[in-house]
């Protein structure tokens, strides 16, 4: 596997592992603040990384922001419900799952050992009902599951557009820059300018388009269906923050059955990464 594409993957799944951590620290009270000040924070970061690779305004990238700004006001939703220990491998393994099949059905993208790489989206997906069942499910939880699970699939589709048309890195700004419109409104609608919330917010934006920057540099190098998957075992990082640094699950139990299902995810990727 090429290096190079190996450590860019690594890179995003270390930021997408922490991006939500600021906006937990604050408790996701107001989404649309949250989402709002994200979108400034995207839009900073895209501007001196666009120095390098254009300030284009493509269409597949507007489109690609609008999806991922529709599947991060999902997230965050989730992780107001259920937590982020919990939304993060739910959000993980139905991305894996999507752009995984997008780069198999429409891509057209081989495996070398096409059976490993089922074996491996089954481990994914088995290690899913560990996460969901951690607990006791209530009307408020089973609804934070489906929405993460809805999110998953929305944000395994955003770099699509980009993908098909070759604009992964020239649609970079122009993706950032849909964020940023879109997001801006929603912050004007909150009518609540938090300063703390807004820090929280603009921090989380870079972060996530730090590890857009690495997934995109992946992309180019050793396509979707192995770079994606990699970049997703943020889980692992996230979830290491909803239980050690939230304390979202206090049980050992229900700690242990999270971990569980969290590595059989994260190994479900690692296998599908050499498939």
């Amino acid at each position: 596997m090429n290096s190079s594409g190996l450590i860019s993957s690594i890179g995003s799944a270390i930021c997408w592992g922490t991006f939500f951590v600021p906006v937990k620290k604050v408790k996701v009270a107001d989404i649309c603040q949250l989402q709002g000040s994200t979108g400034i924070g995207a839009l900073l970061f895209a501007i001196p990384i666009s120095f390098f690779w254009g300030f284009e305004i493509l269409p597949s990238g507007l489109i690609g922001g609008a999806i991922w700004t529709a599947g991060n006001i999902l997230a965050l939703y989730s992780v107001r419900l259920i937590g982020l220990s919990k939304t993060s491998p739910l959000l993980a393994g139905f991305s894996i799952l999507v752009s995984f099949l997008w780069g198999i059905l429409f891509f057209g993208e081989k495996f070398n050992h096409m059976p490993l790489a089922i074996g491996a989206i089954g481990l994914l997906l088995a290690g899913l009902p560990f996460v969901t069942g951690a607990t006791k499910t209530s009307a408020v939880q089973k609804r934070g599951y489906v929405i993460a699970i809805i999110s998953g699939i929305v944000g395994g589709s955003y770099v699509i557009p980009m993908q098909m048309t070759h604009t992964l890195q020239s649609g970079f700004f122009s993706s950032s820059l849909s964020i940023f419109a879109i997001s801006i409104p929603l912050l004007f609608i909150s009518r609540k300018w938090i300063r703390k919330d807004i820090i929280a917010g603009i921090a989380s934006g870079s972060l996530f388009n730090a590890g857009s920057l690495f997934v995109l540099i992946a992309i180019t190098s050793v396509g979707i269906t192995v770079a994606y998957p990699i970049s997703q075992t943020a889980t692992l990082f996230a979830v290491s923050w909803g239980i050690l640094y939230f304390k979202e699950i206090a049980n050992k139990q229900n700690i242990f059955r999270v971990i569980t299902g969290s590595v059989m995810i994260l190994s479900g990727a690692a296998l599908l990464s050499i498939a």
